[in-house]
């Protein structure tokens, strides 16, 4: 494991997901982090943290609050520094973030092409069904923009999308998420679309007729 810290940011490099949860103080309301700085931080000030994991090809960003200062060493256990701890919203991902990692899946290569198909979906929580609407398409999965609440990573859940072709109007996949996008002009989720299901077929063929539509406006 490899620590650096910038500006509001820290940033933190692990060898494997168990290291990553490993390294997590599990404490409730302050669950974090604690970093080796002499950087003068405030408490109560928010920063984030970015978790680089060895074979993922994504950042993990987190957001967490200063809630511990220490401006001087006190020996090899007390050391300078601050500790972060995670928001509410954070806590609740963390498990999610480490089980995904821990799956492997992070691992594989996107050899998929993505088209770039906006369509009308939708996805199914314990709270109800929302609409969402797909930036991009490909057969092994999309990017969904979101207008109801988001998951963490890894969950797995029902999704609609609405095609609209002569003889399927809407193909029902099983889905998983592979990484969120919590900013509000774009807020969505990019998800995987269970391997194994008969549905996928259907997703092959939409695309294929997508592609040969797009070949034939290009010639």
């Amino acid at each position: 494991m490899a620590i650096s810290d910038k500006e509001h940011r820290f940033f933190l490099y692990f060898d494997s997901a168990k290291a990553f949860d490993r390294a997590f103080e599990r404490k409730g309301q302050d669950t974090g982090y604690f970093f080796k700085t002499t950087r003068l931080l405030s408490v109560g000030k928010i920063v984030s943290i970015v978790v680089s994991v060895k074979d993922s090809k994504n950042q993990i960003f987190l957001e967490g609050r200063i809630t511990i200062r220490r401006v001087r060493s006190g020996g090899p256990r007390l050391p300078q520094g601050v500790f972060v701890a995670l928001t509410t919203r954070e806590r609740a991902r963390l498990d999610g973030i480490v089980s995904y990692l821990k799956s492997g899946r992070t691992r594989e290569e996107r050899v998929d092409t993505r088209f770039p198909i906006t369509l009308r979906a939708t996805y199914h929580t314990s709270e109800g069904s929302f609409t969402s609407e797909t930036r991009n398409l490909s057969k092994g999965g999309a990017y969904l923009r979101c207008f109801g609440p988001l998951f963490t990573i890894g969950t797995r859940f029902p999704l609609d999308i609405h095609v609209q072709e002569v003889n399927v109007k809407n193909i029902a996949l099983d889905a998983q998420v592979a990484w969120i996008d919590y900013f509000e002009d774009s807020k969505g989720m990019g998800v995987a679309f269970v391997k194994g299901q008969t549905q996928l077929k259907t997703i092959r063929r939409f695309l294929g007729k997508c592609k040969r539509e797009m070949k034939q406006s290009i010639d």
